[in-house]
């Protein structure tokens, strides 16, 4: 079995709820970062995700709240799965299951900076 982080209740849902702003409802969630929907539901009610499902959690939190500001609410669900030129055409929501936070952050500051790729 996967081990569980050690993170406070408050902090598992404080990153549900700004991951799922991009998100119409849990099961895209779960599609969106391969896992099941009732992983998400744990999620929800504050339950510990898996080490690796934190990561993703935590990283898709970060790009949301880093889009929030710069992209209308609607936009960011498009965006995320959206072809990025920034990060080799690959798409940001694959970039983010792959752990490579920190080249969807630079993609987010190049398209801020008006940056071309």
């Amino acid at each position: 079995m996967a081990r569980r982080i050690r993170a406070n209740k408050s902090s598992i849902k404080r990153a549900y709820h700004v991951a799922k702003v991009a998100f119409p409802d849990d099961a895209d969630l779960a599609r969106s970062l391969g896992v099941h929907r009732s992983a998400v539901v744990r999620w929800k009610r504050g339950e510990a995700p898996a080490r690796q499902n934190w990561e993703q959690l935590v990283g898709l939190d970060t790009v949301v709240s880093l889009l929030e500001g710069f992209l209308e609410v609607a936009s960011i669900a498009k965006w995320l799965r959206g072809i990025n030129a920034h990060l080799g055409d690959r798409r940001p929501i694959d970039v983010i299951r792959q752990g490579r936070l920190s080249e969807v952050v630079a993609a987010i500051e190049a398209e801020k900076a008006g940056a071309f790729a």
